[in-house]
Order: C-alpha cells, then sequence, then structure tokens
C-alpha cells in the first residue's frame, strides 16, 4: 500500500516537471523587451502594429513615416517613426526613439536604414542599422 502511494506520488511530481518544461512560455523576440510598457497588456490591443523605433502602439490610420528608394530586387527605405516619435516639422515627437539594430537613442535627425523585399502578396522589412550603427561599420 506504501509503495502504491510512493509510485503515484512520483508520477504526479514527473507529470508536473513536465508540463511545466513543456508548456512554458515562448521567448520574446530580439529587440521586443526594449520598450515594452507595463501599461500595454494583450487585452488593450490584441490587433494592430507597433512603431519599430518607439514600441508604441499603432491606432488604425497611423502610419510609420518612411521613404522607400525602389531598386531591384530590393529596395532602400529610411524609416523616421511614427506620430508618437516623429514629427515632420521637429523631428522630435513624446516617446523617444531608438534603433531596433543596437539600441542607441535616436536624435531628431537620425533615422534607421533598411532593406525591403517585395514578393508576391508579402513586403520583407529587414533592418539594417540607423544612422549612428551604420556610421560605426
Amino acid at each position: 500500500m506504501v509503495t502504491e502511494i510512493v509510485v503515484i506520488i512520483i508520477l504526479l511530481i514527473t507529470l508536473l516537471i513536465l508540463i511545466l518544461l513543456l508548456g512554458g512560455k515562448k521567448p520574446r523576440p530580439a529587440g521586443e523587451e526594449m520598450m515594452i510598457r507595463e501599461e500595454d497588456s494583450p487585452e488593450e490591443k490584441p490587433f494592430g502594429t507597433r512603431c519599430p523605433l518607439c514600441k508604441e502602439w499603432l491606432n488604425r490610420g497611423e502610419r510609420v513615416h518612411s521613404h522607400l528608394f525602389s531598386g531591384k530586387p530590393d529596395g532602400l527605405m529610411h524609416i523616421f517613426g511614427c506620430p508618437h516619435c516623429y514629427s515632420e516639422e521637429t523631428g522630435e515627437g513624446k516617446l523617444k526613439r531608438y534603433c531596433p539594430y543596437c539600441g542607441e537613442p535616436l536624435g531628431p535627425e537620425d533615422y534607421v536604414i533598411a532593406r525591403v523585399f517585395e514578393k508576391p502578396g508579402k513586403t520583407q522589412v529587414h533592418v539594417l542599422g540607423c544612422t549612428i550603427c551604420r556610421e560605426k561599420r
């Protein structure tokens, strides 16, 4: 009787360990942990996108300000920021902008450089760095 109880306890502990190991949270993509705010919960904004520079949620109709220089097979893009972190008049906004590549804070004249690949039904943007970290290379 005692051995049966010990076996059951061992099985329950093993099952608990497996649940904890397999059911844990998935790791966050690189760069996402930099500017996540506590007030931004998935319940508040379950759909939509974030600005790549300030990580602020974009409301319907808000766009990231950028300039695209077309090319084949890929083009270059200068990304300046969203209405929350970048104003065309002053170059500044309410929130600080950070380079998603190196994490450095961006000044009013700085921008992020990205390569754009346009594929049928999908556009892929690959960040190369900002004007600060690209100069260092």
